[in-house]
């Protein structure tokens, strides 16, 4: 936490009255106050919680990370917690939880198949921003005789069905598949699957 310096306080009292010392230390003042200014900010700098655009860019070029277009701060502080805190995965609760961490308690969907050596992953639509930061902890955490059928939940006929044509008519055939709609009455978010997915090894 930076501070503000006071360099007249260092001085004794009886010495704090006189105004040719004051003066001096007026004139000191700024420059202590940028050097100390900037030795927090380069103790910040060792912690990503704390980092500044500067710092955090020399975690992202340390875990080879690339910050995407729009992102704000928090978002790059996200993506390389996630990155950093990767662990290798054992158990189906252990996975749960990284995904979870990346897109929410309701944002995704999984199922392993062992006999078939695969992990099926959805992401919600919600989540999408998220999806390369899911992709890269699977590359990472999952093991290497296991395949990978990561996609996005898209909007699916059934549930669109929901709606009134006159509301559906305001989106494009790519906003329905793609976008996350809004219900008007409650305001809440649909997320529906699709069958099949990409796969990458």
């Amino acid at each position: 936490m930076k501070r503000d310096v006071e360099l007249k306080s260092y001085l004794p009292d009886f010495l704090q009255n006189y105004k040719e010392l004051y003066e001096i230390l007026q004139t000191q003042n700024p420059e202590i106050q940028a050097l100390e200014d900037l030795t927090e900010t380069i103790k910040d700098n060792l912690f990503i919680l704390y980092c500044d655009e500067q710092g955090i860019e020399k975690f992202e070029k340390m875990l080879e990370l690339k910050a995407l277009d729009g992102d704000t701060l928090d978002n790059r502080k996200f993506r390389i917690l996630s990155k950093w805190n990767n662990a290798i995965l054992y158990t189906t609760q252990a996975l749960r939880q990284k995904l979870e961490t990346l897109c929410g308690k309701d944002g995704y969907e999984l199922k392993i198949l062992p006999e078939q050596y695969t992990v099926v992953i959805r992401v919600a639509l919600k989540s999408k921003r998220n999806y390369e930061m899911v992709k890269d902890m699977l590359d990472e955490v999952i093991p290497a005789n296991m395949i990978i059928n990561l996609s996005l939940l898209y909007n699916k006929n059934e549930l669109l069905g929901k709606y009134t044509h006159g509301r559906l008519s305001s989106y494009t055939y790519k906003q329905l598949r793609n976008e996350v709609l809004e219900n008007g009455r409650k305001n809440t978010k649909l997320r529906l699957s699709e069958a099949g997915g990409r796969r990458f090894l």
